[in-house]
């Protein structure tokens, strides 16, 4: 992870791992801390050992049974390590103690939350989105685990820093939403003030209000759009509890609808599947939905059970 981001299989791999032992999520959250602050590991690298032990010779005792002889005397090489398992501990203890550890926000399906910074910033986490919100320094820094946030900057002393993939942006004044989901680019999207998003090989590339960023990986190319004041609104309906569509596929409509409910919406029919939706609808209401988009295209809505809403064209 210090190299590079982890494909899937290695994601995998870490995810099995921590889930063996309750400890090793401790360990692995350190072991981040210690390669993000190099600093703190120079600072203690090579900490003063106090002298060696002195030799103190014991008084002569009369040779007498095995328990009346005098102790061995400590050796050259346990005294060393004895200060080197000293350093250790001293090494360690500085290292923790200095670690930030970051306070998480998290949301769950179907939730939105509105958490206030210490700076007078607010964040507001839309359905399954993760933050570590972290106070280094009197400088805030926001990273976005996972899902969609919506970032309100103050502008108050320092610039917010949001971490989104290994890309930090920074924001003075600003109101801008990060996304980070699966399967798609890294996203944001700046409603208004300006976001300073880093370029590879290049100077920091300032997003103005009504405009969007996306890249896939921290190395690639960032692609740049801006944005209509009606094209603005679809990217802000989630902070409504809405959905909006513009010509997206059913397909991809359901899809939408799945992050927010368990209710999953099934359309076997590949051309039914494929037309194209527009509207604004409510993301707690997958029901409704279907039995609007049925109307439109002359299907017919079955729900057998709880959890699964089919569409089908009507004979």
């Amino acid at each position: 992870m210090d190299r590079g981001p982890l494909d899937a299989q290695e994601r995998g791999e870490l995810q099995h791992w921590l889930s063996g032992d309750a400890r090793r999520r401790g360990a692995f959250i350190r072991a981040r801390a210690l390669w993000h602050r190099p600093d703190v590991i120079a600072r203690v690298a090579q900490p003063s050992v106090p002298h060696a032990l002195e030799e103190v010779p014991a008084p002569a005792r009369p040779c007498g049974n095995r328990s009346d002889r005098a102790p061995r005397r400590t050796g050259p090489a346990l005294r060393r390590g004895v200060a080197a398992l000293a350093a250790s501990i001293m090494l360690f203890v500085l290292v923790v103690a200095s670690m930030p550890m970051p306070v998480a926000y998290a949301t769950a399906k179907g939730e939105m939350r509105r958490v206030p910074l210490i700076d007078g910033s607010t964040l507001t986490l839309n359905t399954e989105s993760r933050v570590d919100v972290y106070e280094e320094e009197r400088r805030l820094r926001v990273r976005i685990r996972r899902g969609e946030v919506f970032v309100e900057a103050s502008g108050s002393g320092e610039l917010l820093l949001v971490e989104v993939d290994g890309v930090q942006l920074r924001a003075g004044v600003a109101a801008f939403v990060v996304r980070k989901l699966d399967g798609q680019p890294a996203q944001v999207v700046v409603q208004d003030g300006e976001v300073g998003l880093p370029v590879p090989d290049g100077p920091v590339k300032s997003l103005a209000a009504h405009q969007r960023g996306s890249w896939k990986s921290v190395a690639g190319r960032v692609e740049v759009a801006s944005l209509s004041a009606d094209q603005m609104h679809r990217e802000l309906a989630w902070r409504e509890g809405k959905l909006a569509f513009h010509g997206e596929r059913l397909a991809e409509a359901a899809e939408a609808f799945a992050r927010y409910s368990d209710v999953r919406i099934v359309i076997p029919d590949p051309r039914l599947a494929n037309a194209s939706v527009t509207g604004l609808f409510a993301a707690n209401n997958p029901a409704g939905f279907s039995r609007a988009v049925a109307d439109v295209f002359g299907a017919e809505v079955r729900q057998e059970t709880s959890r699964e809403i089919v569409i089908i064209p009507e004979d």
